[in-house]
């Protein structure tokens, strides 16, 4: 996708004891002060939902997904804009608890880090594969926080995934009073080696496709310019 080409390849990727290769989060050091600035107003916009905020400091042409044309009032009318229980909320506070890039020049920024640091789809097809978010996150032999054993933890992992064995299963409704951002509550993995498998809370894992924020200098004013999900 060509307008994510400016943002790759920041982050830095190793390879651990155990063979895994992990996605180490940046430090978010961040010296353009503007930019610092609209991140930290967006941010706090975030935690009082202010819509007013969002929609004017947001590029007329905004990418919403890569079906429609785009636009200020596709995005309203995508995040379901008038209504108080709007996705849009939970999902960008999600992202902003993940992070974004460690950013020194340029005329573009995306959050997460996950999104714009990965390796590359050849090397981990991004329909196939996730990157654990956290440090000793466990991994259970069912999804659930009560009723499972811990089989083993991760560190900022990526791992294969395995969207049918996820929780809950595609064919059943969201689930109702219960909070998670996304599709899944729990995501079934397995390591690259293939020696640990199990499920992973939505908390501490994310794919490189899925929701991503991406935020650019046009005409010398930081603008929100995408807010998809999707390859």
């Amino acid at each position: 996708m060509k307008i994510l080409c400016p943002i790759l390849g920041f982050l830095l990727f190793v390879i651990n004891l155990a063979g895994q290769e992990v996605i180490i989060p940046p430090k978010m050091i961040i010296e353009d002060p503007e930019l610092k600035s609209f991140l930290t107003k967006l941010e706090n916009a975030v935690k009082v939902r202010d819509k007013a905020f969002i929609i004017e400091n947001m590029d007329p042409q905004i990418t919403n997904s890569f079906g429609g044309d785009g636009g200020i009032e596709e995005f309203k009318q995508y995040w379901n804009w008038d209504s108080d229980s709007s996705e849009f909320w939970d999902l960008m506070k999600h992202l902003f608890k993940l992070g974004g890039d460690d950013f020194t020049s340029g005329d573009m920024y995306a959050i997460p880090y996950v999104f714009s640091g990965w390796p590359g789809h050849e090397k981990y097809d991004v329909f196939d594969h996730m990157a654990v978010t956290g440090s000793r996150v466990n991994v259970r032999d069912k999804p659930s926080l009560k009723n499972s054993n811990v089989l083993g933890q991760m560190s900022y992992d990526i791992v294969k995934v395995n969207y049918e064995k996820s929780y809950p299963p595609f064919d059943a409704p969201r689930l109702e009073n219960v909070s998670y951002v996304g599709n899944k509550l729990w995501y079934y993995i397995e390591s690259l080696d293939g020696k640990l498998k199990g499920y992973v809370f939505w908390e501490f894992i994310w794919s490189p496709i899925d929701y991503r924020l991406g935020i650019e200098k046009k005409n010398g004013k930081w603008v929100i310019t995408f807010f998809v999900a999707g390859d």
